[in-house]
């Protein structure tokens, strides 16, 4: 399967008071995380971000969002016309315990499908750590009528859910799924496992 990433990193940060993909976590922006630790998940690694945030990073290719607007649809709007892969790995900036045996167990379950989402026992998803068929999603984000709300996107798709659970052999605290919204979130910021 070729498979692409593509980093999100496009949203507002009115709770860190600056760019959250820029904020500094254990010496190193949040957004250097995320690419390191899923260094080798694929030759082909997008980052998509707001207009004039100034991020160079060598071998990824940087997408400007068209809007200002907020929300994770109008960053795969901006870039999935950008992916050249059949699937697309999408993460959120602000998961610093990112996974690539995760990403790489979503897209064998994702295969002969639209994507495959991690789902929790009480049913709450991760739509923005998750493989899709990338252009069954670009489709239904373009059809989405302005809907913001990726989880209403996704119900047009043929996604195959995945339990957490079937996850743990990968990351057995599930760490990747840690994603720090706000300054108040780092002292919960699980230790580095790998």
């Amino acid at each position: 399967m070729k498979l692409a990433l593509l980093i999100l990193a496009g949203g507002r940060s009115e709770r860190w008071g600056k760019e959250k993909a820029l904020v500094e976590v254990e010496g190193k922006p949040l957004l250097l995380h995320v690419l390191e630790r899923l260094e080798g998940l694929s030759e082909e690694r997008i980052i998509s971000s707001k207009p004039g945030l100034g991020l160079e990073v060598r071998g990824v290719k940087l997408v400007e969002d068209f809007s200002e607007e907020k929300g994770a649809v109008i960053g795969l709007l901006s870039s999935l016309p950008q992916v050249r892969s059949e699937y697309v790995a999408v993460v959120a900036c602000d998961h610093p315990r990112a996974n690539r045996e995760v990403l790489e167990k979503l897209a064998e379950r994702a295969e002969g499908r639209d994507g495959a989402v991690p789902r929790w026992p009480n049913g709450y998803i991760e739509p923005l750590y998750a493989v899709y068929k990338t252009e069954s999603l670009l489709k239904a984000v373009r059809e989405a009528g302005g809907e913001k709300r990726l989880r209403k996107v996704l119900e047009k798709l043929d996604i195959v859910y995945v339990p957490v659970e079937e996850l743990r052999e990968a990351d057995p605290q599930l760490d990747c799924f840690f994603n720090l919204n706000s300054p108040e979130d780092l002292p919960l910021l699980p230790p580095r496992r790998s």
